[in-house]
């Protein structure tokens, strides 16, 4: 037994470095895969649904494929983890087979002695030929330590026996879990493989307008250039203004606002329900024209037409304005952090009001073009940009 236990411990140590992600974290990967494309699909239906072409269409066949490529990359995962385990337990089942079989052997000598000696089958016949009453003690207690041995080597049998059909029943489960997981990991290959078509289809469409997205773009990239000069401008005067003289109340509200605003990072709402990022914070290549490089300060996300926008969390509303290239925004002020919603078609708030975190403060688009159903969502400390997804709850 001790034997076996040092086997498996050195097993389970030299495997834990190597092992990494567990089964049930990448389960978990995969479930937020799986609902970030039950919402992609839901959009996807409604923008599919006008006949223009637009750039939403192929930005979120685009995220989508990179949520199945997650899954189909922690299934594969998940397999080789599976598969290990297997591999162990086949291992270990095959040691503590070979272990019950040299308790068997053992317990088959120890009986065959037994009645050899008369220990067993004729016990009184062993007690009465002793010599003397000294040695009929002697043999007794003989006797008895024997038979207590028989009798712990038969429970030692009998509890790894019951060790054995237990690591049985769990590799069979476990060949189960493969195979199921095998399953879905071909299952998932072959949407992916179809996704990647769809893709390829609405590339082409867009591509025939290639030359008016193109223009399309340029325009809009200007635009937006010029907009966010003035949001860099705007926030540099709400900051200067934040740092007039404050009585102690101000600075200690201020500071206890951003010590909560700091503890939500990565647990914040997103700002508009069943929403997709579509473009991400950053410097990057247009999703669907190669030859463009955008600079995000914020992150796109689309949504259902005419969908509620809602405050990430508790503060005020600094300024209400409409920017070109912006459309309707709003500034809300959560101590020294801003959050900015843009391209709201509707404003339901205004400068100075005291807005709850999920409290709602416009409305998306409800037009026809799907992709003006889109927010633009900046977050900014001080003058400083910071990546609005990494504040975002998975």
């Amino acid at each position: 037994m001790k034997r076996l236990i040092c086997i498996l411990t050195l097993l389970v140590a030299s495997l834990t470095p190597t092992l990494g992600q567990t089964v049930a974290e990448l389960d978990a990967e995969i479930k937020r895969a799986e609902k970030e494309i039950a919402k992609n699909e839901r959009l996807l239906k409604e923008v599919s649904a006008n006949k223009k072409n637009n750039q939403t269409e192929i930005k979120l066949l685009q995220v989508k494929i990179n949520n199945r490529e997650k899954m189909v990359a922690s299934l594969g995962k998940q397999i080789d983890l599976i598969s290990k385990e297997i591999a162990n337990k086949e291992e270990n089942l095959r040691t503590m087979e070979g272990e019950l079989g040299r308790l068997k052997s053992e317990y088959a000598k120890m009986v065959k002695v037994a009645y050899k000696n008369q220990l067993v089958g004729a016990p009184l016949h062993f007690l009465f030929s002793s010599d003397d009453l000294s040695a009929a003690t002697h043999r007794m207690g003989l006797l008895s330590r024997y038979n207590r041995a028989l009798r712990r080597r038969a429970e030692d049998i009998g509890r790894r026996s019951m060790e054995v059909t237990a690591e049985v029943g769990e590799l069979a489960a476990k060949q189960a879990e493969l195979d199921k997981t095998k399953g879905e990991h071909q299952k998932s290959l072959t949407t992916l493989s179809k996704e990647k078509k769809e893709l390829n289809a609405a590339g082409k469409k867009l591509a025939a307008n290639e030359k008016r997205i193109s223009k399309e773009l340029k325009k809009r990239r200007e635009e937006r250039k010029k907009a966010q000069q003035t949001l860099q401008k705007i926030i540099d005067e709400e900051t200067r203004r934040a740092k007039r003289k404050m009585t102690d109340e101000e600075r200690r509200a201020i500071t206890a606002l951003n010590g909560r605003f700091d503890q939500n990072k990565g647990k914040m709402l997103m700002p508009v329900n069943g929403g997709v990022i579509i473009e991400r914070f950053g410097k990057h290549q247009h999703p669907t024209q190669k030859h463009i490089t955008v600079i995000n300060k914020g992150i796109n996300i689309a949504a259902p037409k005419g969908s509620d926008v809602f405050a990430v969390f508790e503060g005020e509303v600094a300024r209400v304005m409409f920017i070109s290239g912006l459309n309707n925004c709003v500034m809300m002020r959560h101590g020294d952090y801003f959050t900015i919603y843009s391209n709201l078609a509707t404003v339901s708030v205004k400068a100075g009001d005291k807005v709850m975190t999920n409290g709602k403060i416009g409305t998306l688009s409800a037009g026809e073009n799907p992709d003006d159903y889109q927010l633009h969502f900046e977050l900014w400390f001080h003058t400083i940009n910071q990546d609005p997804e990494a504040w975002l709850a998975k």
